[in-house]
């Protein structure tokens, strides 16, 4: 049996989060490009919330934040069958 998990809802909230932290530190997409190494295309896909936008990968979410300084947190979740 195989369950889809739904993380379209913890994504869009992270995606809200990175695009206010990106924002807070005062710096454009180009900037933050400059800053991690990440293209603008790979940027604006982790800030896009449209369903043909790919889920971004972990590796490119770390950049992302280490380039602005900060750090990510990822709550545990449990899901039952």
């Amino acid at each position: 049996m195989t369950t889809d998990l739904d993380i379209s809802i913890p994504l869009q909230l992270l995606r809200m989060q990175l695009v206010g932290l990106r924002k807070s530190k005062h710096l454009t997409q180009k900037e933050l490009s400059n800053i991690s190494g990440l293209s603008i295309g790979c940027i604006s896909n982790i800030e896009s919330g449209n369903d043909s936008t790919p889920i971004p990968s972990l590796n490119s979410v770390l950049k992302y934040v280490h380039a602005l300084n900060s750090d990510l947190y990822i709550k545990e979740i449990s899901v039952n069958n």
